[in-house]
């Protein structure tokens, strides 16, 4: 029996995300937070606490803040979108596949791309801080946290490449405008966001370790919303693929 998955999906779509030079940018954002955290030791005091308030805020800021959800609007978007701007995507769909095996094929490879730019993002600092401060526990946290953000984001971003040429266009504004602005700014916005649902998944998955002062989405609320925000997004995915099939037959 064939699994969830289509190999030839995988992958033609893992090609996809990394040509055109992409791979450099991929390492380039996997290397910034390490560029970050070797100046920073570099130029540290004796500051009782200063290593352990730099680690929380480059995993939460820089890395679950800005570069993981850059990174998922990058791959999520060109899962489908390289496909859909040049007209190919319609030899895909007169294959026998299953609509289904494709959205998920290429969701997998978004979301794996994801966070093999992210995860090395993070141990890189925590390798070259790691101490009595800093904690395997607290990475643990972090790399939980950004396990959920890359797999919402990537539901959400590739529905948008599937659905409109100008995807990432859409995607950095979302980025900016909520994840950035107004999820920082407004607390009953928090619990739509995804970045904050990954801080409060990073505080509870480090078991007390990570003790982040500000107001963090209860978890009940991460528990119900997160499932929501992934199926409909990936349902969306599905719909919009059978009704670009039905139109390109037209």
């Amino acid at each position: 029996m064939s699994g969830p998955f289509e190999r030839t999906v995988l992958w033609l779509t893992w090609r996809q995300l990394f040509a055109r030079g992409r791979i450099y940018a991929a390492i380039a954002f996997t290397l910034l937070p390490a560029i970050f955290t070797l100046v920073f030791r570099f130029n540290a005091t004796d500051q009782e606490g200063e290593i352990l308030r730099f680690f929380v805020f480059l995993n939460q800021n820089l890395i679950i803040g800005t570069l993981l959800p850059l990174a998922a609007a990058v791959f999520g978007t060109t899962a489908f979108g390289g496909e859909v701007d040049d007209g190919t995507l319609v030899y895909l769909l007169v294959k026998p596949i299953a609509r289904w095996r494709i959205v998920l094929s290429k969701y997998a490879v978004a979301a794996l791309s994801t966070l093999a730019v992210v995860l090395p993002a993070m141990i890189l600092p925590w390798l070259l801080l790691r101490g009595a401060e800093i904690t395997g526990a607290m990475l643990q946290g972090f790399i939980w946290g950004s396990v959920l953000a890359a797999a919402i984001y990537c539901a959400i971003f590739l529905t948008l490449g599937i659905s409109t040429k100008r995807a990432l266009v859409f995607s950095l504004l979302y980025i900016i405008a909520f994840e950035s602005v107004l999820s920082r700014q407004l607390e009953g916005v928090k619990a739509l966001s995804v970045r904050e649902w990954a801080v409060s998944a990073s505080v509870a998955a480090s078991h007390g370790a990570l003790d982040i002062k500000t107001y963090l989405v209860p978890m009940s609320t991460v528990y119900w919303m997160a499932p929501i925000f992934f199926g409909v997004a990936l349902i969306l995915s599905l719909r919009r693929l059978s009704r670009y099939e039905v139109a390109e037959r037209l």
